[in-house]
């Protein structure tokens, strides 16, 4: 690439995150460019060379390279002297400038405004390189200035700081502290990215000590501002088989689950609604009843606030809704209470399952082994349901000829069912046998309901 760009009269560096992990030793990912040519004209010589090129943000410098014959992608972008955000866009407004010393000067942090040359020099005019030994993120400049250029680089401090297990410089923590009203004017889009991005990252640890970072700063709560319903009983106690308040417990359960992003989201957000509901016994024992009820209705303000997918908003919803269920399992739950939650959760089950692990080993050690014995039974319970044919497949037919309509019939197929799970009906009824069965139901309710009348 270097060679194309030398012979067209142009320079071309390496810049951002592939010089910085490769200064780190990480394996390369997405490849950044950085050039004094403007699009127009890397479009031109890069095709008659056979290059593929798309111009993916012709208008903001950059274009994507895709090499024929290994068909990888490098991002080429034009030098720029400035890169303002517009309140609420997720595009800036660009100038573009003349090297490469004021192209790494507008960039977020001094670990990614390091470049590298055709000769293979490093270029890095705001020690990039002491703060990558020292494991620190800074501003290339006064981070105020870059704050309020994009105050979406307020979070990509902690998502940065939580990706690569570094501390945040003093004077970029108070800047942040200082200028976090401005995520207000950031997009939705972009701040559930950089949220996401920190919540993902492989060590749950890290993304704890990363997320109670922002907290302490003030800016999780510009974001999230519904946690405020589990910050007002910070340093309560939660229960007996708890080591430490509602929030701590939060982020126990963030660093012990899955780093995936639906999971650390429902982690995040599974005891947002304690702080509504507490309430305290005779013997000062605390209960939270409903609080997943509450917090259904927390995930669905959150997600809508910041534009989760719908079928994310969806899956999370399941999960903080179900999230005490597996939790509280016993041995004496029926079969048709199995299936019920896997119909309720659907999808969702082993996410669930991840969940109320994580939820369980962030307890007290003599409450983890006994509740991990009882969730495995669960797993293994769920596992078993559904194996080889439960009703007659002309059962739903015979319904319908009757003239119950689709919901309905899936009504009775379903209770037909889990009268088969718990052993009132044969493992593979007939026909017959589950019409009486339905029939002796039916006349079981009726003499409740007379026996109920006055």
């Amino acid at each position: 690439m270097f060679e194309i760009f030398e012979k067209a009269g142009h320079s071309l560096f390496l810049v951002g995150g592939a010089v910085r992990d490769r200064m780190l030793g990480i394996p390369p990912g997405d490849m950044d460019y950085a050039t004094d040519a403007h699009p127009g004209d890397v479009i031109d010589f890069l095709s008659e060379t056979g290059i593929k090129v798309i111009p993916t943000g012709v208008r903001y410098g950059t274009v994507t390279a895709i090499y024929p014959e290994t068909h990888e992608k490098a991002e080429i972008t034009t030098f720029r002297s400035s890169e303002v955000y517009r309140r609420g866009s997720r595009y800036p407004s660009v100038e573009f400038g003349g090297t490469i010393q004021e192209d790494l000067k507008r960039r977020d942090f001094t670990i990614n405004a390091m470049a590298i040359n055709a000769s293979g020099d490093l270029i890095d005019p705001f020690g990039g390189m002491k703060d990558l030994k020292n494991r620190v993120i800074d501003t290339p400049g006064n981070p105020d200035d870059a704050f309020l250029d994009d105050p979406l680089r307020i979070l990509r401090a902690y998502r940065f700081a939580a990706k690569l297990g570094f501390s945040i410089a003093e004077r970029v923590r108070q800047s942040a502290r200082n200028f976090s009203v401005e995520l207000a004017t950031i997009s939705p889009e972009r701040k559930y990215r950089e949220i996401t991005g920190l919540l993902v990252v492989d060590d749950g640890v890290k993304a704890a000590k990363a997320l109670s970072m922002t907290r302490q700063d003030g800016v999780l709560l510009k974001v999230i501002p519904e946690l405020e319903h589990l910050f007002v009983i910070d340093g309560l106690k939660q229960g007996k088989y708890h080591t430490g308040d509602a929030w701590q417990h939060t982020l126990d359960v963030i660093a012990k689950v899955p780093p995936v992003a639906i999971l650390r989201w429902a982690a995040l957000l599974h005891d947002s609604a304690k702080g509504l509901v507490r309430e305290v016994d005779e013997q000062g024992e605390p209960h939270f009843h409903g609080h997943e009820v509450f917090g259904e209705k927390i995930v669905n303000s959150v997600a809508e606030r910041l534009r989760f997918s719908r079928a994310d908003r969806k899956a999370l919803a399941v999960l903080v809704r179900n999230h005490m269920r597996p939790v509280l399992y016993h041995s004496e739950w029926s079969n048709s209470a199995v299936r019920r939650l896997m119909r309720d959760v659907d999808d969702q089950l082993e996410n669930l399952f991840a969940l109320a692990e994580a939820d369980i080993r962030a307890h007290k050690p003599d409450y983890v082994a006994k509740s991990l014995e009882s969730l495995q039974e669960l797993r293994e319970r769920a596992a078993g349901q559904n194996k080889g044919r439960i009703l007659p497949l002309e059962m739903g037919q015979n319904l319908q000829a009757m003239g119950f309509e689709g919901p309905v019939i899936g009504t009775i197929l379903r209770m037909l069912e889990d009268m088969a799970a718990d052993g009132i009906l044969p493992k593979n009824p007939t026909v017959d046998q589950c019409f009486t069965a339905l029939w002796d139901k039916q006349s079981s309710m009726l003499k409740e309901s007379e026996r109920k009348t006055p």
